[in-house]
């Protein structure tokens, strides 16, 4: 186990970019979704039917434009595919305070069919820093900060919209998400690894001839979906959904495990051994070696131990049993992102990793109608072991 991969491309500058600015990005904008929902039911005085109709639409506006948003990418460069995310979002949430819910629902669809791809972006530019022995490593600190991002842009959020009013929060938290994306626009970091087909800024599409493009180089050559949409791509994204079904199904499950063995207050345990887990197993996974350990026994893993929660009898126990189903999720996601990174060329990447996200947001909107159904039927501990099968 290599824990020095860490340190040697924590080293190179791009890499530092992106995980920096990546988190500062991610973790208000994970922030602001949950504050939207407090914003309508509370400010606006909505049901949480309505609230989960507008984050609906809203999650199913970013799903359509992911793949899109990649491939802007791929074909124009990180500036001009940023340029009017940056430009319009920050009107759609100063806006976003004074406005009632219907005005808000469209709105907020347009903000999905602009956000800025935090995921898409960030795997990219650390495939782009890293060399390919070190990928798994530099994968895996991605979804670790990720992981770390998901943690706290929620908590931040909340503790905001409690002592301060939800709508100027939601502006507050947007912005900060924006304010980073502007730092990836002024740095400009490249998309594609540097190479004898990229470095001339003639054909990589940049240099001081066309600043819109700069240093982030688009690939000469480059194929249609058809080139790399093959068997083990498809498999890819069917255990992205799998993935994706298991994480979403076992948040559902804690809330009810944690409401039934002693109360909502307590889930904060199972978050805090679940997150752990996740960052350990991460860290764990990326100081293996490339190959050692594949995406198919990860998702196995993660659905077996899932499975197990089930056996939770108190709330430390449970705690337990899911830090160990932790110790699956954050390797889960990197193995999706390095095995598709192999699969699909480099001139293609944002568009796959697009798709990628859109079968990740599917995953998540299949688990709540699914798992919730059988919460309400059978209760929490079924609720594991359904979350778990379903992720087989």
């Amino acid at each position: 186990m290599n824990f020095a991969a860490y340190a040697d491309i924590w080293r190179l500058p791009a890499v530092r970019q992106a995980v920096l600015l990546g988190a500062l990005g991610k973790a208000p904008w994970f922030g602001a979704g949950v504050v939207l929902t407090l914003h309508v039911v509370g400010a606006l005085g909505q049901t949480y039917a309505r609230a989960g109709l507008l984050t609906a639409v809203f999650t199913i506006a970013i799903a359509l434009a992911s793949p899109l948003r990649g491939r802007l990418l791929d074909t124009i460069g990180l500036r001009r595919t940023l340029l009017p995310s940056l430009v319009l979002l920050p009107v759609a949430f100063v806006a976003a305070p004074f406005l009632d819910y219907w005005p808000l629902l469209f709105v907020m669809g347009g903000v999905g069919l602009l956000a800025v791809p935090w995921f898409v972006l960030t795997r990219q530019l650390v495939l782009a820093a890293v060399p390919n022995s070190q990928r798994r490593a530099g994968l895996a600190l991605d979804s670790v900060v990720t992981e770390m991002a998901f943690m706290a842009g929620p908590t931040l959020g909340i503790l905001l919209a409690t002592a301060w009013d939800t709508g100027w929060t939601l502006t507050l938290l947007a912005l900060l998400s924006v304010a980073a994306a502007w730092g990836l626009y002024i740095l400009n970091p490249r998309l594609v690894s540097e190479s004898p087909a990229t470095t001339d800024p003639d054909a990589a599409g940049g240099g001081p001839s066309d600043p819109a493009a700069g240093a982030v180089g688009v690939p000469p050559v480059r194929g249609g979906v058809r080139t790399w949409l093959n068997g083990p791509v498809i498999a890819t994204f069917v255990a992205t959904v799998a993935a994706s079904f298991t994480l979403a199904g076992t948040d559902l499950a804690m809330v009810a495990g944690a409401r039934s063995l002693e109360g909502a207050a307590s889930l904060a345990i199972l978050i805090v051994f679940w997150g752990a887990g996740s960052l350990i197993g991460g860290l764990l996974f990326g100081g293996l070696p490339r190959g050692s350990l594949g995406l198919m026994p990860l998702l196995l893993g993660l659905a077996f131990t899932t499975m197990l929660a089930a056996l939770g009898t108190n709330i430390w126990l449970l705690a337990a049993l899911l830090g160990v189903a932790g110790l699956f999720c954050a390797p889960t996601l990197a193995a999706t992102s390095e095995r598709l990174s192999d699969l699909v060329p480099e001139a293609s990447r944002g568009e796959a990793f697009g798709w990628s996200g859109t079968m990740a947001t599917g995953g998540n909107a299949l688990a709540p109608p699914i798992v919730g159904f059988v919460l309400d039927a059978w209760g929490w501990q079924f609720g594991f072991v359904v979350t778990g099968l379903c992720g087989l």
